[in-house]
């Protein structure tokens, strides 16, 4: 017949492990005999650990059975809400989410352990490649070669007339001449005016844009 040795689980090989089942303590040692044995990993087993430790917790005496547990998280959590004011609403689901976990694992060992180990061990390895596989891909370093300029179009001078009108001062005062009925050439001025000098230049400036000037009629005054 089948027994525990101190802090070990013994293993009925070709039985059925529930036997073993007497309380939560047994699913503790439970936790911990696959944490030894590196079936789980450090790090999932002692959050397992922490989740249980803290639901068992709040049981009666009359209420530890593993049958009893996986009925009734819900009223578990409820009493250690209440217990605990203070634990927000995603670690309480958590806590049951780990419990569940933990008690399920156990009555699958408790039947077989290598089925539930090989199990555990086709999880862990669909898990990794899942994960290799979401895994954005190094991105290859690719020479990229410079891109050819474009073609230059020749280009077009604008006539000193656009360009000059651009050129406007931030302070000035602009004036409208309405040189026909339907339009008007705008200027920007100095503040203190013009010189007669720099209207005769203004005019020059003008002049080749006459479209009915004879040269051999008219002359510009010096």
């Amino acid at each position: 017949m089948g027994h525990k040795e101190m802090g070990e689980i013994k293993v009925i090989y070709g039985g059925n492990q529930m036997s073993l089942i007497r309380d939560t303590e047994e699913v503790l040692k439970f936790l911990e005999f696959v944490g030894r044995k590196l079936i789980l990993s450090k790090q999932a087993v002692d959050c397992r650990l922490t989740a249980c430790n803290n639901l068992f917790a709040v049981l009666n005496e009359d209420e530890d059975s593993i049958e009893y547990i996986l009925k009734n998280l819900d009223v578990l959590i409820n009493r250690f809400r209440n217990r605990n004011t203070n634990v927000r609403a995603s670690t309480l689901k958590v806590y049951k989410s780990r419990v569940k976990s933990s008690l399920e694992d156990f009555k699958a060992w408790s039947a077989d352990p290598f089925v539930w180990e090989r199990a555990v061990t086709d999880k862990a390895r669909a898990h990794g490649l899942e994960h290799k596989k979401r895994k954005p891909k190094k991105v290859e370093e690719v020479e990229v070669a410079a891109t050819p300029r474009a073609k230059r179009e020749p280009r077009v001078e604008a006539p000193v007339v656009e360009a000059s009108a651009t050129m406007t001062l931030a302070v000035g005062r602009r004036v409208s001449f309405p040189i026909r009925a339907d339009f008007s050439v705008e200027m920007v001025l100095p503040p203190e005016g013009i010189t007669l000098k720099e209207l005769h230049r203004l005019g020059l400036f003008l002049y080749p844009y006459c479209q009915d000037i004879d040269p051999d009629s008219m002359r510009w005054p010096n």
